[in-house]
């Protein structure tokens, strides 16, 4: 537990910063959007250019207003003015992060977006909770199941979707230390920690978190990685190895990471909290596709359509076959066999 609610170092003294891994061990029920909430404000400790901008987000308790006050503004429900004001800020020097839900941050406020941050190239980081399905009960209108096919679309974003706690905070450093707009995607009230060795973080390069030579299972986000992770254990117990590719940044896009675990591996699977159509399964299979890869590409993901039937996370993922049992079982089916093993003896010529 942290010394206070609002403070970046824990009662054992673990920072942020300096130990975000023994940090977040002490933080053991802080979900991403308040893992990045705590990132900030310690950032703005130590970089007075920050500033944060809110859509009527905040609230008592929460660290970046109660330390730096002066910074804050929480600007009621009105998306597109506050990109607006955003992108005025930026341009007299501040590092502006501004942060509301998803399907409003990217879609109500999408022309905002367009001209005022990737147009004008602004210096904004708009930064979105309740990405996928996580508005869960809210219904359609809180889901965000578009909103990476739509910015990555743009020319000029970076487009981030972090795997875990560790990874949203390194995420909001390299934000912080990159010129130009980001859009960088979060869930609402999942915790995910991943006990997996990784490489060091870098915006626009793929990490290899598993080896495996038979499929290459290609992810980003909350979601997605965690159930590529657990798929490819089931799959292990089955005699098929994985290949586990955490692609957190959709653009600038790791060509290359995806034409290597296409040579690597006998099939392609892509797993995102998001439609299948436009996302990190649209980007893979334009890249397998533009260089004549010879790889069947499986999309998991939000089918093509909405649900407007209430149910919490959980029970829309599944509905949506994005849970492990689901996806081995469509990896089993779709994996191509040597063509003689797949042949009863009897039917064979000779």
């Amino acid at each position: 537990m942290t010394g206070s609610p609002t403070s970046s170092t824990t009662s054992s003294g673990a920072d942020l910063l300096t130990s975000p891994q023994d940090w977040l061990r002490e933080q053991p029920g802080l979900p991403n959007r308040q893992v990045f909430r705590h990132t900030l404000a310690r950032l703005a400790d130590v970089e007075p250019r920050i500033v944060l901008l809110e859509a009527d987000l905040a609230g008592g308790g929460d660290p970046f207003p109660v330390r730096h006050p002066g910074r804050f503004f929480n600007l009621g429900i009105c998306e597109a003015a506050m990109l607006d004001i955003a992108c005025g800020m930026a341009a007299t020097g501040h590092v502006v992060f501004a942060h509301t839900f998803a399907p409003f941050g990217a879609m109500r406020a999408c022309e905002q977006v367009r001209l005022g941050l990737a147009y004008a190239r602004a210096n904004v980081k708009l930064v979105c909770d309740y990405g996928g399905l996580s508005g869960a009960f809210f219904g359609p209108t809180h889901h965000a199941i578009e909103d990476l096919a739509i910015l990555r679309a743009m020319p000029g974003m970076t487009v981030v979707s972090p795997a875990d706690g560790l990874e949203t905070i390194q995420a909001t450093r390299a934000l912080l230390e990159m010129e130009g707009p980001v859009y960088l995607r979060l869930g609402r009230n999942r915790v995910t920690r991943l006990e997996v060795a990784r490489p060091a973080f870098a915006l626009g390069r793929a990490m290899c978190l598993r080896e495996g030579g038979d499929v290459g299972i290609i992810a980003h986000g909350e979601v997605g990685v965690s159930v590529a992770l657990d798929v490819a254990t089931r799959l292990e117990a089955q005699g098929v190895s994985a290949r586990v590719v955490n692609l957190h940044t959709l653009k600038p896009f790791d060509e290359e990471a995806i034409l290597e675990t296409a040579e690597r591996t006998r099939l392609l699977v892509t797993v995102e909290e998001h439609s299948i159509l436009g996302g990190l399964g649209g980007a893979v299979c334009e890249s397998v596709a533009t260089h004549g890869v010879g790889r069947r590409v499986v999309r998991a993901g939000i089918q093509d359509r909405y649900d407007s039937t209430a149910g919490t996370h959980e029970s829309l993922l599944q509905r949506h076959g994005l849970e492990a049992g689901a996806l081995v079982e469509s990896i089993l089916n779709a994996l191509p066999r040597p063509r003689l093993a797949a042949m009863a003896p009897g039917s064979r010529r000779g």
